[in-house]
């Protein structure tokens, strides 16, 4: 079996525009033991990281929300952030298949559309790692 590595995206150099690119730099970010948070690259427009910004704190599945609203906010008024990939990290929850992460999805991508940037992808990580994306059906962003 032959194991490619690849080294981490450098910031504003490398793009970031592969799900597997994404999750691994989210994943350097996450808190070891698991708890509950939100990870979230902010990508310029040509895919390559601004930022890393690390929300702890985040016990409800809709906090999600309201860390994107913080998040595209600034590039309502001009700033460089034109995609974002969010990382919901949810180590306590049996479930979260329920149906509402779709309406997050949902909601969140008007958020950041209204706000003129992309929301490429968003994992959630439980059990598993999961796309709500996916479920919905919708084609990747990437």
């Amino acid at each position: 079996m032959h194991t490619v590595h690849h080294r981490m995206p450098r910031a504003g150099i490398d793009p970031i525009d592969d799900p597997a690119t994404a999750f691994a730099t989210l994943a350097m970010a996450v808190h070891r033991p698991l708890r509950a948070e939100t990870i979230a690259l902010v990508l310029d427009d040509a895919r390559c990281g601004l930022a890393v910004a690390v929300v702890t704190g985040t016990d409800h599945a809709d906090d999600v929300i309201e860390v994107v609203e913080r998040l595209v906010e600034p590039a309502a008024h001009g700033g460089r952030a034109a995609a974002l990939v969010v990382a919901s990290v949810r180590p306590d929850e049996l479930d979260s298949d329920d149906g509402a992460d779709v309406d997050r999805w949902l909601e969140m991508s008007e958020i950041a559309d209204a706000a003129g940037i992309e929301l490429v992808e968003w994992f959630v990580v439980d059990r598993e790692v999961s796309c709500p994306r996916d479920r919905l059906g919708e084609p990747p962003r990437w």
